[in-house]
């Protein structure tokens, strides 16, 4: 493994122990083994390394799902991702923690932007007739920003018992936010239809794929390759 991968790994595996905000450069270049000036060499902020590993996270989770979704469908692919997510930060409470502090940073947002999950966004936008084609970019702009604003407000809130939510409860009033911000025009027993989809398509994905449910288990370890159980 080479200086940079080492360091990246490093940072990876301690940002999911320690926490993102108690994992400081000096301790990232102690445990890796290198010159600190390296850390920064490679990686001028932290931002950096914890922005690339959720897309990391997220085109992993994204690829296995779509093992099971038809391909057509960016409507229920993006609920079932979502869902996905809110399922994985219930289950384990180093990813919920590291979500929950980069919902606090503020990078969640810019994380999706770089990965091809905006991609699903921009299809589902430029999808709508409803939508002056004039206005499509600049409203698939609006819209992720307007939910990502909701998204990180409600599960710093949750996180920190401010509220008193479910992980199912946060993933409903952050879909429907994301929905109507989207322009989506959707009936209630429509959206009923779709996470019930989405939900059997997670039991059986967790089912076949069970390293998933633990975010080390592919993340930061040298061989993380996830093997589908029969």
């Amino acid at each position: 493994m080479n200086t940079r991968d080492k360091i990246y790994n490093t940072a990876k595996r301690l940002y999911l122990e320690n926490g993102y905000a108690n994992t400081p450069n000096t301790m990232i270049a102690k445990e890796a083994g290198v010159n600190l000036g390296l850390v920064t060499y490679y990686f001028k902020t932290k931002d950096l390394i914890a922005s690339d590993m959720l897309n990391n996270n997220y085109e992993t989770l994204y690829s296995h799902l779509l093992e099971y979704l038809p391909t057509d469908d960016e409507l229920l692919q993006l609920i079932t991702f979502f869902k996905l997510h809110f399922k994985l930060t219930g289950i384990d409470p180093h990813y919920d923690r590291f979500i929950y502090e980069m919902n606090k940073f503020d990078l969640l947002e810019k994380a999706t932007r770089d990965g091809n999950l905006y991609t699903l966004y921009q299809i589902l936008v430029h999808q709508n007739d409803q939508i002056d084609p004039a206005e499509k970019d600049l409203l698939c702009d609006c819209a992720v920003t307007a939910s990502f604003g909701v998204i990180r407000a409600l599960t710093i809130k949750q996180y920190e018992k401010e509220i008193d939510l479910t992980k199912e409860e946060l993933f409903n009033l952050c879909i429907n936010q994301m929905l109507y911000s989207l322009k989506i025009d959707y009936h209630h027993l429509l959206l009923k239809s779709l996470v019930s989809s989405a939900n059997c398509t997670i039991d059986r994905l967790l089912k076949e794929y069970p390293q998933l449910k633990e975010v080390k288990n592919y993340l930061y370890v040298e061989d993380s390759t996830i093997v589908r159980e029969q």
